[in-house]
């Protein structure tokens, strides 16, 4: 298994999965053109990946959906219904094959599991995903305001957290922004604070050594110093996870 974040953040979010012979999308949050150049500073053929996951229909998640599908660069679309009502009918009119999942309905690709979860997120019906196969395992978590401790147990014990710290809460509280915004930030269908992030990885990282890509992180309401600070502060053991930290430009490639 192998992960390529290709942009994460409120400008947009997308990244690259390689398992086996499945190549898929996460989300296409970017431009078709930004897509292009980063697949082939990958030596990657934008081709040969036929499938899309979505975990929600907000902009930053859907921006390059439109002209991806237009250039046939995608087959089948893996959404819930509740994203799909969402989009724009001149977008969905684009899909060539819809597969509706549903959270807490485990589905399969070739070999790979891929088993929703529920997020809690001020979008239609937004989704996590956990990604496996034998050998490995990779969980997707961003756009939540909180984890219901329901999913504690299936989340926990990955190779790789694909996982927000979103904010640091006085800073957002400090910052320009309107205050129905970060109320919204800062509430259950939010995003999760750099605390809450490293809570959760602290939690779920178990028995075996894992990376965390730090995902979603604001621009102007946190720093990577910040994360780091709330790592230390709120883990028995930071040595016990690799940190990368994610942003509009692109990670090279993370194998598993």
């Amino acid at each position: 298994m192998e992960v390529f974040i290709l942009a994460s953040g409120s400008k947009g979010n997308m990244a690259y999965l390689k398992v086996g012979d499945i190549r898929l999308f996460i989300d296409a949050g970017i431009s078709y053109q930004k897509v292009k150049n980063k697949m082939v500073a990958y030596e990657e053929n934008l081709y040969d990946v036929r499938s899309l996951l979505i975990t929600h229909e907000h902009h930053d998640h859907v921006m390059g959906l439109k002209m991806l599908l237009k250039q046939g660069a995608i087959e089948d679309i893996y959404i819930t219904k509740g994203t799909y009502n969402a989009l724009p009918t001149e977008v969905v009119a684009l899909f060539e094959r819809t597969h509706f999942i549903s959270a807490d309905v485990p589905f399969f690709m070739s070999d790979i599991k891929v088993s929703p979860f529920m997020l809690s997120h001020d979008a239609a019906e937004p989704v996590g995903f956990v990604i496996e196969n034998q050998m490995k395992k990779m969980v997707v978590l961003t756009d939540t305001g909180y984890v219901d401790q329901s999913y504690h147990e299936m989340l926990s014990n990955a190779d790789l957290y694909l996982l927000e710290a979103n904010h640091h809460p006085t800073k957002l509280m400090n910052s320009a922004r309107p205050f129905l915004l970060k109320k919204r930030i800062l509430g259950e269908r939010g995003h999760l604070s750099n605390d809450d992030a490293a809570w959760l990885v602290n939690l779920f990282v178990k028995d075996r050594p894992s990376k965390w890509v730090v995902a979603h992180i604001s621009e102007d309401c946190n720093t990577c110093l910040d994360i780091e600070e709330s790592i230390v502060k709120v883990f028995d053991d930071p040595t016990k996870i690799e940190i990368y930290y994610a942003s509009q430009a692109s990670l090279p490639g993370i194998k598993l």
